[in-house]
């Protein structure tokens, strides 16, 4: 692999990084059941092993997620009850366009690791990647929990 091809892989690893522990965040969040967590794994592992196959999947996935979470008006602890609806709306508008995103990212990467090494280092290297994001996704989570709500103030929303 060139040195431009693999800074551009190294580079899309850690965004897809950043955007699944954002996921994690929210997931923490919202206080997703373990179960929703575990399919958010599955669905990773998926995105990485299919590729570009596996983008109608797992946007079909994210939107009904989100389309859940519109229609039983599921709010994190931390929104303030005075805060206008709009600014929800357009919470779960940037949520639902971040995890479509994060989606083609992922099958981007997914893509790129199928083509570029060779039969032997293909599943080596999309383990080493899904730990990566299964850590990541952890990450997002604990930020939230041990960090949250000390360093942000939401009264002035």
């Amino acid at each position: 692999m060139k040195i431009r091809a693999a800074l551009s892989l190294i580079w899309r690893l850690a965004t897809l990084g950043l955007g699944v522990g954002l996921w994690g965040w929210w997931l923490a969040a919202f206080s997703a059941p373990l179960p929703l967590v575990g399919v958010v794994v599955v669905l990773l592992a998926y995105g990485l092993g299919a590729g570009w196959g596996s983008v109608v999947p797992i946007s079909a996935a994210i939107s009904m997620v989100v389309t859940a979470v519109v229609v039983r008006d599921v709010f994190p602890p931390f929104w303030s009850g005075s805060a206008p609806y709009k600014h929800w709306a357009y919470t779960v508008l940037a949520l639902w366009m971040i995890g479509l995103a994060v989606t083609c990212l992922l099958a981007m990467v997914g893509d790129r690791l199928r083509q570029n090494h060779p039969m032997r280092n293909r599943w080596s290297g999309r383990l080493a990647v899904l730990a990566g994001l299964v850590l990541s996704l952890w990450v997002g989570g604990r930020l939230y929990q041990v960090q949250w709500p000390s360093w942000v103030s939401w009264e002035n929303l």
